[in-house]
């Protein structure tokens, strides 16, 4: 078990642990005021009945009768008060009103003291009640550092200012200083080592929890790549077979046989990609820090887009718009070109022959912005918010049919954001679409 004896607890946890204990704080200074209300309700009961007063002096029955008058009351009105907090209010204003459960840790710390103090008349019998209030406190609330120095301050102060009114002798006045500051050190210890066990029990709570989430997220990323195996890669594998049986079953000419190879070296291609994009979106992202190179952004996009030109065998040209000075930044260029080159696969396949594709570059207050432009059909406006989630059903299929599994855009942005930077779209049917990578300045 960590201790958090003169600290809180972790930043990540401390915020939603600090709301748990006041929620908790008020349920059980509830329960401890009710609790104390019943028990002073007793004694003054029974004291109807035994004889009290025959016990000890009418001046000390008289400071217990006072005491006893002063429980009652204060533990009835906050045992009302908190339940009532407790049942008819939110979570937030439970919150709010958390000081109220501080206020009667000091009211019953106070009842304690006064029962110290009228003690102090019977030497043999000082300071029991006050360690039994500090203790029942110490360990039945949770209470944060500055709340916790709070209480105990606000108690010292108290028995400095009142205990030597009740002292029968300087020897006793000695060894009751003594003890009172062994209490407190009691006190503050007990309540840390409450807490530090509250906080860890909470931190393997929220543990359990987080594990819990991932594994259902593993969980739904698993039917979701079940799925794209078994719809979209059941495609090209059907295709495959297809043309198996047609060169088993039927014979067939030199020219339909380059035909049939090409159907098949084709469907082969599609799967690829698609087990490829499977791959890159079940993989987790890398933990240490992201391997780059300070590269010239100019260059870079030059070599980018020349090299795309040749492995997609695409015949038209792209247009290249850089700015006149040289612009240079720390990225992963396998990666940033991975997402440069989905996103001029996305436009090819949505630009008719007749259309105009433009790579471009420019550099912006606070960093610098990679553009791909296209005069194609545009993307639905209905489309548009579910672009880039994994797996969106806004995936279609290009002018030529070209298949698509709705995970390169997901990809894209999950790779520009490991660099800092995001990924934008604005698009307009039958007009075009703008793609605009956006890294910042803290990259060059």
């Amino acid at each position: 078990m960590k201790l958090y004896l003169f600290s809180p607890i972790e930043k990540k946890y401390r915020e939603e642990f600090n709301h748990h204990t006041m929620l908790q704080n008020i349920k059980v200074a509830a329960f401890i005021a009710l609790t104390v209300a019943i028990v002073s309700t007793t004694v003054r009961v029974i004291s109807w009945f035994v004889p009290y007063q025959a016990m000890v002096s009418s001046k000390q029955f008289n400071e217990y009768r006072i005491i006893n008058n002063y429980t009652v009351s204060t533990s009835l009105f906050f045992a009302g008060l908190l339940f009532f907090i407790w049942k008819k209010s939110g979570p937030k204003q439970q919150n709010r009103y958390h000081f109220i459960s501080i206020l009667y840790s000091l009211a019953f710390l106070g009842t304690c003291m006064a029962l110290t103090f009228v003690a102090q008349h019977n030497p043999k019998n000082t300071m029991t009640m006050l360690l039994l209030g500090m203790i029942s406190i110490g360990v039945l609330l949770v209470f944060s550092i500055r709340n916790l120095l709070l209480i105990a301050g606000s108690t010292i102060v108290i028995f400095m200012l009142f205990f030597h009114m009740f002292q029968v002798s300087a020897d006793t006045r000695s060894l009751n200083y003594v003890v009172f500051w062994l209490i407190i050190i009691c006190f503050l210890l007990i309540s840390r080592l409450i807490y530090s066990y509250h906080a860890n029990y909470f931190i393997k709570i929220k543990t359990i929890e987080d594990k819990n989430r991932e594994i259902e997220k593993a969980n739904q990323l698993k039917n979701k790549i079940l799925a794209i195996v078994a719809h979209d890669l059941r495609n090209p594998i059907s295709g495959i077979r297809s043309v198996t049986h047609l060169m088993q079953e039927y014979p067939y000419t030199k020219e339909q046989e380059e035909k049939y190879l090409y159907w098949i070296t084709d469907a082969c291609k599609t799967a690829d990609q698609i087990i490829e994009e499977l791959l890159m979106a079940a993989k987790q992202r890398e933990t240490d820090l992201l391997q780059t190179d300070y590269v010239s952004l100019n260059e870079w996009l030059k070599h980018v887009r020349d090299n795309w030109l040749q492995k997609s065998n695409f015949n038209r040209d792209i247009g290249l718009e850089l700015p006149s000075q040289e612009l240079k930044a720390r990225i992963h260029t396998g990666k940033m070109q991975r997402v440069v080159d989905n996103l001029l696969h996305n436009a090819a396949k949505f630009t008719p022959a007749e259309g105009d594709i433009t790579l471009g570059m420019q550099q912006l207050r606070g960093g610098v912005r990679i553009s791909i432009k296209d005069t194609g059909i545009g993307i639905p406006e209905e489309l548009l918010p579910t672009l880039f989630d994994q797996f969106t059903t806004s995936s279609r299929p290009g002018l030529n049919n070209e298949p698509s599994n709705g995970l390169g855009l997901h990809i894209c942005r999950q790779l520009v954001q490991e660099h800092g930077g995001n990924i934008y779209v604005s698009s307009r049917e039958n007009q075009g679409t703008v793609f605009n990578i956006d890294l910042p300045f803290t990259l060059l």
